[in-house]
């Protein structure tokens, strides 16, 4: 029965270690017998050394194993619906090194800003906004991946982000915004080949 509540304790955190339950056990060799059992049994998921986690989707522990990381890029607007292409990793920002740890890609950002705490089968997990996904992606996934959602994000909401990623360029042009804009060229798609025809208006290089 003591294990019951230890486990309903569990399904309301995205990931615990062996201190946590300790914690709750208040004693810490019962609470390592516990989690070797519960592993074993696989009613948990051991996912790197000393945390685990009763959920099976990377949305939920995804953040909190390089703490403090959000969900993005194609993972955030295919979470948000916005792309119909299913990405086989789960891609994250953070402000810690970047990172890969299994299918998880965490990349560095200075821009930390534009997520919100989003419920997940009862848990609370963070999630990128549709826009700033949409720019945390540029540079991580080609356009061509990312493109679909651009008419259904708010493009003002778009435009401020973007301001402030140093991202304006791209994305007054992508939204057909005549804005004042630096007048060195860049390319289009970090991503794509690096050459193609300069817009003289834009300061743009089109190669994708």
């Amino acid at each position: 029965m003591y294990d019951l509540e230890v486990l309903k304790t569990m399904r309301k955190m995205p990931v615990f270690s062996l201190s946590d339950i300790a914690k709750i056990t208040k004693n810490r060799n019962y609470a390592k017998v516990l989690l070797a059992r519960m592993v074993k049994g696989k009613t948990i998921c051991r996912l790197m050394r000393d945390k685990y986690s009763l959920h099976d989707n990377p949305l939920i522990f995804s953040p909190f194993l390089n703490n403090p990381s959000y969900i993005s890029c194609a993972s955030a607007l295919s979470y948000h619906g916005l792309i119909s292409q299913i990405p086989n990793s789960i891609f994250l920002m953070t402000t810690k090194r970047s990172k890969k740890i299994n299918n998880l890609i965490y990349h560095k950002t200075k821009n930390f800003f534009g997520f919100n705490s989003t419920k997940i089968s009862g848990v609370n997990t963070f999630i990128a906004e549709p826009e700033k996904a949409f720019i945390d992606s540029i540079g991580i996934h080609p356009l061509h991946i990312i493109i679909d959602a651009l008419p259904e994000l708010d493009s003002k909401k778009l435009l401020n982000y973007a301001k402030k990623c140093n991202e304006l360029k791209r994305i007054a042009f992508l939204l057909k915004k005549e804005l004042n804009v630096s007048k060195k060229y860049i390319y289009l798609d970090p991503l794509s080949k690096k050459s193609g025809v300069r817009d003289e208006k834009w300061k743009l290089i089109m190669n994708c």
